[in-house]
């Protein structure tokens, strides 16, 4: 190997940041429909046992036997979760992002 040749394209980490970061922000972005409706899920056990244990959630029943629920909280959808996925695509693409940077900056800066 003489003093001017660079190291494989593999010996990077940012190759591999990159990649791994892409690879995880493709597969949340194509799957993130089925991540939102069974985030939904989960936030709406969660905020169905809160409100029966704080007392809050009362099962009414009317003249015709019929049971409901009084004082339920507001459900979590597939789109308004309390906890959203924005925040790690936004994170994995920052990355991605930057590891790109930084890779072509070693690639391409003086020898």
């Amino acid at each position: 190997m003489t003093d001017n040749a660079k190291p494989p394209l593999t010996d990077s980490p940012w190759l591999w940041f990159a990649l791994f970061s892409a690879v995880g922000l493709s597969a949340l972005l194509a799957t993130g429909g089925k991540f939102g409706k069974r985030q939904a899920g989960i936030e709406r056990k969660y905020q169905a046992r809160s409100a029966v244990a704080s007392g809050e959630l009362q099962v009414e029943t009317d003249a015709t036997g019929t049971k409901a629920a009084a004082g339920a909280p507001e459900y979590s959808a597939p789109n308004s979760t309390i906890i959203p996925l924005w925040p790690l695509e936004i994170l994995l693409a920052v990355v991605c992002a930057g590891s790109v940077a930084m890779l072509l900056r070693q690639r391409m800066g003086p020898a």
